[in-house]
């Protein structure tokens, strides 16, 4: 915090890099919030147009509590940030304009000291004329008059910093009363629950898009993979930054506390990384594609704007290609069951998996999360479909991306 020792106070107190590290905390916030709750509306719209368990259970696992939270927390916060990057460069002005008060201050109080030792000087030398000590005189009390003036500015501009600092307090007291749901600490609530459930989410989200990749034609098919991918990839780092797992995980293999929490958690976890994997291994394949784009482009002396467009062409073609080869994939234990059966039960069969990670997301989310026989249920059918479709699936699929990089 800034000190001002000439003036002998602080007249605008604050800290503007705290305050800019909290607004962009907040502006972040709010894009996720806002690209979330959009995500959500667009999801439920699309789902009208299914039918069956899956799509209810779908519906069901969005709707209520999730859309409005996201909503309300995203246009609170947006606000919030908005007014506090306004109140940082206001305050960023108060504090050099003290600074500027605080160095007239040092050079007023230099003046005055040397009036006064000039008049004390007068005052004690002998047989100096009666003027002299009246000239000493006002010079000591026209310093102190400009001494004080300088001081009087700081406090007027104390008063407009606490006057500002209210104002803003109270903006944002407004954003939360207007703009979040009607009731005492409705705001809070709000954040608390997006908080508290940010990771189960973005795993509900990822796995509904997942689901829905399945019934649209390839090109739609892509980005939404993409999509699915990104989310759970942020669900990934969500859920691993969660005391709630990490400590389920450290008492496991520190205390040998292999409870319905810890195996949660490792199949929570699991999950994420195994829907991230394709995701990463299309951006890293995309990456390859734009370094030999690169190469290409400098050994025919292209210039730097041929080079940047045919570096994004090959990204989008090797990133695309990728994804869906990861889509097509090999999948073990479902291509066995419908060689069993008959190739008709394919799309079901892959709508009953994705479907399922849908629900058991959304349980994550629902009062039902809290008994632990449901939670315990959830788990079962999520640890059953990592084990028997995900993972060996994720394993070739990694396997064949990896030989295909070290070419």
């Amino acid at each position: 915090m800034p000190e001002y020792p000439h003036l002998g106070w602080d007249p605008v107190p604050g800290s503007p890099s705290a305050i800019a590290a909290l607004q962009t905390k907040l502006s972040t916030s709010a894009t996720a919030l806002g690209t979330a709750h959009r995500l959500v509306d667009q999801l439920l719209g699309e789902s009208a147009y299914w039918r069956g368990e899956a799509a209810d259970a779908f519906r069901e696992a969005l709707d209520g509590d999730l859309p409005r939270h996201l909503k309300n927390a995203h246009r609170s916060v947006s606000k919030a940030a908005s007014k506090l990057r306004r109140w940082h460069d206001d305050l960023v002005g108060y504090q050099a304009t003290a600074k500027k008060y605080d160095t007239r201050a040092k050079l007023e109080q230099a003046a005055l000291t040397r009036a006064e030792t000039q008049h004390e000087r007068v005052r004690t030398a002998p047989d100096l004329p009666e003027s002299d000590l009246t000239a000493a005189t006002a010079a000591v009390t026209k310093a102190r008059e400009a001494l004080e003036s300088v001081r009087r500015l700081a406090r007027e501009l104390e008063e407009t910093h606490r006057v500002e600092a209210g104002r803003i307090a109270k903006a944002l007291n407004e954003a939360t009363d207007k703009l979040a749901p009607q009731k005492p600490g409705a705001l809070s609530k709000a954040m608390d629950w997006v908080d508290d459930n940010l990771g189960d989410s973005l795993s509900l989200l990822s796995a509904s898009l997942g689901l829905i990749a399945i019934f649209v034609a390839a090109p739609v098919a892509v980005p939404l993979l993409f999509a699915a991918a990104g989310l759970s990839l942020a669900a990934f780092v969500s859920h691993a930054s969660d005391p709630k797992h990490g400590s389920a995980l450290k008492a496991g293999f520190t205390q040998g506390k292999f409870d319905g929490q810890f195996w949660s958690s490792v199949v929570t976890l699991g999950g994420d990384a195994l829907g991230a994997l394709p995701g990463v291994g299309a951006v890293a394949q995309g990456a390859k594609g734009v370094a030999a784009a690169t190469r290409a482009g400098v050994a025919a002396e292209q210039g730097a704007s041929a080079t940047f467009r045919s570096g994004a062409r090959a990204f989008g073609a090797d990133s695309t290609a990728a994804i869906r080869e990861a889509d097509a994939g090999p999948k073990p234990v479902l291509d066995w069951v419908v060689r069993k059966t008959s190739p008709q039960a394919e799309m079901p069969l892959q709508a009953g998996v994705a479907g399922s990670a849908v629900v058991t997301s959304g349980i994550g989310l629902s009062p039902a999360d809290d008994n632990d026989a449901v939670q315990n249920t959830a788990t079962g059918v999520d640890g059953a479909r990592l084990a028997a479709s995900d993972t060996p699936g994720a394993g070739i699929n990694a396997a064949r991306t990896w030989a295909q990089l070290a070419h």
